[in-house]
């Protein structure tokens, strides 16, 4: 698993949405180093407009920047709730978000967002993804052939090497498969199968 701070790989606001980098300057400005890469972002991005008036969740917002890619891709009737569990990183995401239609930025416990479930895309930044239990954690918050998506891997380890990975890889109920987006990073894909 990697995770090194998110935040320096974002060094212009040049081909960014403009939420994302309002998003970056308010995480930097609190001292909040960790963020969604601009590569796992353009991927939250793609993805959040794939469902019509879907629900899109998200677990560990930070400062909101995984968030905004999310919303820059969300289709009209779409909506997004993001829950963080640290208050003064949920206090940073809520004011950047505060102002999106369809957008809630909650603090809690990443089980708060069981509320608005299902979902039909998910971004587990947080919440329990390193558990051996976490597939059945989160299946119930997602509809059957919803995504999760979990991020901060290392390309080329193996599911042995890879306690998480292999969690996810060998899990009944889900389908899941690793993308590598950059030499350094990948995400696994999660799809639920089982009801």
């Amino acid at each position: 698993m990697t995770r090194e701070p998110g935040l320096r790989f974002y060094t212009s606001p040049e081909g960014l949405p403009p939420l994302v980098w309002t998003a970056v300057e308010a995480a930097r400005v609190a001292g909040i180093d960790q963020a969604s890469r601009p590569e796992t972002g353009r991927l939250l991005q793609a993805l959040a407009a794939f469902p019509e008036r879907g629900r899109l969740g998200e677990l560990g917002t930070a400062g909101g920047v995984g968030s905004a890619w999310l919303v820059s891709g969300m289709r009209s009737g779409t909506s997004l709730v993001t829950v963080e569990i640290d208050p003064d990183r949920a206090a940073v995401a809520a004011d950047v978000l505060g102002d999106v239609l369809g957008v809630r930025a909650l603090h809690g416990d990443w089980s708060d967002a069981a509320r608005f479930a299902p979902f039909d895309l998910l971004f587990s930044d947080g919440g329990p993804k390193h558990d051996p239990e976490a597939p059945e954690q989160l299946a119930p918050l997602l509809r059957p052939g919803g995504i999760v998506v979990l991020d901060d891997f290392t390309p080329g380890l193996s599911a042995a090497e890879d306690r998480t990975r292999r969690i996810w890889l060998e899990t009944p109920g889900f389908n899941t498969v690793e993308v590598q987006l950059s030499p350094e990073t990948s995400v696994l894909l999660a799809v639920r199968t089982a009801a």
